[in-house]
């Protein structure tokens, strides 16, 4: 871990208020974030916004132990923000706030999809899985760590826009990194803070124009309702990244056309392109997570230098032009 190096380390709730529900009070919708900064930052952080049931721990390590991408990042230099959206992980659910929340998921479930894909393959490519760790305790840890979830993707995203204010006075100018159900909240949260997000790392996000999910439809193109935010969430630079052995391959592939086809900058990564091979949709907790976590640093540093610069020639000819 690099915690050697830290300056800062700690945590902190953010929350919109207090509700009164009858006789009794609560905190309002509230999130935890757990945050790391080194010694010597750089001026630009990382807030890592995990998906489904899940919990800002999976960006912390591995199911088998191993440092996960916060580490590796703030190895980078980069200040590290670790988000427990509303109602998951140290931000405990309560329905008198978030309203009512599905189950915690069984193993029936999330086996098949997230650990022992190429078993009984459910989709084409799920036999290329390969890359869940060998620790037969890294499933159980897998499990352990998913908790319920919201009745509707609505729900979750009106959660994610109520502290979007306090977290980006919190995190300064950062680049979200999104899961699954955490990619429509990235957009949300984009949508909430404006220029406060640099760029966007979507790891295989849940969501296309017109999909039916069970939790709801995509009417608003990557989202399932009107976004709060006055802000556009796509304009900066975004990379969807999706494994080889996942049932997400086609969804990510109609996410990223809609918005090549809107004109926005968005790359398709496509792992097994790039030599990643393998890799299902936990691919933060899989045996080459470090590797994957280096192809989104380069990327990220070509991508915000090409767009600085293309800032800078802007302005240059705005400034000619005015003189």
């Amino acid at each position: 871990m690099a915690c050697y190096e830290l300056a800062a380390l700690g945590g902190r709730f953010l929350t919109t208020g207090r509700r009164l529900c009858g006789e009794k009070t609560y905190p309002e919708v509230s999130a935890f974030v757990q945050y790391f900064i080194p010694e010597n930052p750089k001026d630009l952080s990382v807030t890592f916004v995990h998906g489904g049931g899940g919990q800002g721990n999976e960006f912390l390590s591995t199911s088998d132990g191993r440092p996960g991408w916060a580490q590796i990042f703030l190895q980078r230099g980069y200040p590290v923000y670790i988000l427990d959206r509303p109602g998951h992980g140290r931000a405990v659910w309560n329905d008198h706030v978030l309203g009512p929340s599905l189950p915690p998921p069984d193993y029936e479930s999330l086996y098949p999809r997230f650990v022992d894909v190429s078993s009984a393959p459910a989709w084409p490519g799920a036999e290329k899985h390969s890359r869940w760790p060998q620790d037969p305790l890294a499933g159980d840890r897998f499990m352990a760590s998913q908790g319920p979830m919201a009745t509707s993707l609505e729900a979750s995203q009106r959660h994610v826009e109520a502290i979007a204010p306090e977290l980006f006075a919190m995190t300064g100018r950062t680049i979200l990194v999104t899961h699954s159900a955490g990619g429509p909240c990235g957009w949300a949260l984009a949508a909430m803070g404006g220029d406060a997000v640099e760029a966007i790392l979507a790891i295989e996000p849940l969501g296309h124009p017109g999909l039916e999910h069970a939790l709801g439809t995509f009417r608003d193109g990557l989202v399932v309702a009107p976004l709060a935010g006055g802000c556009d969430p796509f304009d900066r630079p975004i990379a969807i990244v999706t494994g080889e052995a996942t049932w997400m391959q086609e969804q990510n592939a109609k996410a990223a056309m809609f918005l090549l086809d809107k004109g926005y900058p968005v790359e398709h990564i496509r792992l097994e392109e790039r030599g990643i091979t393998g890799n299902g949709h936990m691919m933060m907790s899989e045996t080459n997570s470090d590797e994957i976590a280096k192809l989104l640093i380069d990327w990220l540093g070509s991508r915000l230098n090409q767009s600085q610069k293309a800032t800078a020639a802007a302005r240059h000819t705005a400034d000619r032009k005015f003189l």
